[in-house]
């Protein structure tokens, strides 16, 4: 019997992105696409303040596509638990284009990977399908904030809202684009 090699698939991600991600403060995160074996996906990547311990990583982790209003503007709140460590809460504009693009993609696909880029320089990277609950949340949640946009200013208010009482309580992570 040959050798068995266990040959993981080369990734393909917007360098820039993940540079400007790894350069910003943590806690961030960013949303783009990744492309396996010349498919394209799309991902969601964490720099959380302290690194995630893999032993939290391993079984994966909770993405609950939530949605939160804050008139005069709609925001989407993405909402990443890693069992009995941290909840972490990401907020987008939800008209943004690119963001619609990537949960569209993910949509499309039924897929996504996640990274979880530790300020150690650790990464965890790990693909992930969604089951009927979460593609219907995050169905949801794009239908009904369509191309709703919003003024840095605006935006910045919702987040402070938001920020004061996060649900479930976390921590909110600022957006890298």
């Amino acid at each position: 019997m040959g050798e068995v090699h266990n040959c993981l698939p080369r990734l393909t991600v917007n360098q820039l992105l993940i540079r400007d991600l790894m350069a910003a403060q943590a806690p961030c995160f960013a949303m783009g696409y990744v492309e396996d074996r010349k498919e394209k996906c799309g991902f969601i990547a964490v720099l959380p303040e302290r690194p995630i311990p893999n032993q939290r990583n391993a079984p994966g982790h909770e993405l609950r596509p939530l949605s939160f209003r804050h008139k005069p503007i709609q925001g989407a709140s993405l909402g990443f638990e890693f069992y009995g460590y941290a909840t972490y809460h990401g907020l987008v504009r939800a008209g943004n284009p690119i963001i619609q693009a990537v949960i569209s993609t993910m949509l499309d696909t039924q897929d996504y990977f996640f990274f979880a880029i530790n300020p150690d320089q650790t990464v965890t990277a790990f693909r992930s399908q969604f089951d009927a609950p979460d593609l219907a949340g995050l169905r949801t949640n794009q239908e009904q904030f369509g191309e709703d946009s919003c003024s840095s200013e605006q935006y910045e208010s919702a987040a402070k809202t938001f920020t004061k009482n996060p649900d479930p309580p976390g921590n909110l992570l600022v957006p890298v684009s």
